[in-house]
């Protein structure tokens, strides 16, 4: 009977969702408002540039959970725009010094912002639900193969 209880409860843990980090920080990025974006080569004219956004506050070195405007490759003060035709929840400017201004282009939320904490609560929920539901199936098998037993007539 345990080798079944744990094969049931390895199949079961196959179901429990995982959680993980958002930013790769393999690539360049810049996270404004809460958005991750991935830094890439792509120029952006000057006449396309829009109204200034914000900078970087913060520059992030190693892996973390970070609050703010930050980046893992642009230094603190680094400004970026709007680009004008492009929602700004689908790109924005980087300035990448010389009045040189590079494309950043819209990944995902990023998982550790403020604006997230309520997805990433409810992520935990669904992670206690599925467990729950899990401890439950386990528990109903237990107590099916006790009564199993006992109207076969085995005993204990």
């Amino acid at each position: 009977m345990s080798r079944k209880l744990l094969l049931l409860f390895a199949a079961l843990m196959l179901l429990v969702p995982s959680v993980g980090a958002a930013a790769s920080w393999d690539t360049p990025f810049v996270v404004y408002y809460d958005n991750l974006y991935k830094i890439t080569d792509e120029s952006v004219p000057a006449d396309r540039l829009g109204m200034k956004l914000g900078k970087v506050s913060l520059y992030a070195e190693t892996e973390g959970a970070y609050k703010g405007n930050f980046s893992n490759a642009l230094p603190k003060g680094t400004e970026f725009k709007g680009i004008l035709g492009i929602d700004v929840q689908d790109a924005i400017a980087i300035d990448a010094g010389g009045g040189v201004y590079v494309k950043a282009v819209y990944q995902e939320s990023y998982k550790d912002s403020k604006l997230s904490g309520t997805r990433e609560a409810l992520a935990k929920l669904d992670w206690l639900w599925s467990l729950l539901i899990a401890a439950a199936a386990i528990a109903a098998y237990v107590v099916w193969q006790r009564n199993s037993k006992r109207s076969t007539g085995h005993s204990r």
